[in-house]
């Protein structure tokens, strides 16, 4: 681990405290609310947002799988084979954008950054979409029927590269995935949690090594420690309100957290 000031870890571990009391008070996956963060007060270049993005996911739903998993809150055969399908995705993502900034020129590297911003942007809008939309109520017959095999692998695919690209997914992208394809409707939280840490074990391992002889690295391993310690006190006090709030506000807070988000990336990409 590099080197840190004491002010860097105060901001490392002030912006895990906000971070976590808005994942606990939303439930909204850290992919959303942490690459905002990363790039706007950390001041990280987007690839490594979502690379720290990743390895932050990663070391704060190790201990909720862990418990999820002891509650017996997790199909374990679903999730595997959810990660099984998603991982070909993740890896093709990652290492689309890690070649690409390894071999391109820093006019391509700059280029390649602002791609990345954009992407995250267009991930954080379907985010939004993806709240409005009552998964539980869809039609899953043909999804669930021969026929939607066709269908069911590109889109986890899918689901695996965009969170290689971005870091975003964990929950926005997994858990209508559950619902749809694996019909999974009572322990698709705790499923989706250990799916997505797995998915992101592999895609912060590959922001991380590849490109690192060439001196490229895009996980900043202070900045995911510290911001994941500070979580701890956030995700507590977030869930505690949480409980005590009602629904139909619950749900208007969360839409506008998202908007935050939204709201941060355009700053940080035109202002």
């Amino acid at each position: 681990m590099p080197d840190v000031i004491l002010s860097d870890i105060v901001l490392f571990l002030m912006s895990g405290l906000v971070l976590g009391f808005l994942i606990g008070l939303t439930g909204i996956g850290g992919g959303v609310l942490t690459v905002p963060f990363l790039l706007l007060v950390i001041k990280l270049e987007p690839i490594a947002a979502v690379g720290t993005a990743g390895l932050y996911g990663v070391l704060t739903k190790v201990w909720a799988a862990v418990r999820h998993y002891r509650q017996g809150t997790v199909n374990l055969d679903a999730g595997i084979r959810l990660f099984l399908a998603s991982v070909p995705g993740v890896i093709a993502g990652s290492l689309a954008v890690k070649w690409s900034r390894v071999s391109l020129s820093p006019s391509g590297v700059e280029t390649l950054q602002d791609v990345v911003g954009y992407m995250v942007m267009a991930s954080i809008c379907f985010a939004l979409v993806a709240l409005l939309l009552d998964y539980e109520r869809l039609d899953t017959r043909l999804i669930s029927s021969g026929r939607g095999a066709v269908v069911k692998f590109p889109c986890l695919f899918m689901v695996g590269a965009v969170m290689g690209m971005t870091s975003i997914g964990g929950g926005i992208l997994i858990i209508p995935s559950l619902l749809l394809f694996y019909r999974e409707t009572s322990r698709y939280v705790g499923t989706s949690i250990l799916v997505a840490l797995l998915l992101m074990t592999v895609m912060s391992a590959l922001y991380a090594f590849i490109g690192r002889g060439q001196g490229v690295t895009d996980v900043d391993p202070s900045a995911a420690v510290f911001m994941s310690v500070g979580s701890l006190a956030g995700v507590h006090y977030g869930a505690a309100l949480c409980k005590r709030m009602h629904p139909r506000r619950l749900q208007t807070v969360v839409v506008g957290v998202v908007v935050l988000a939204m709201v941060m990336m355009v700053a940080d990409r035109f202002w």
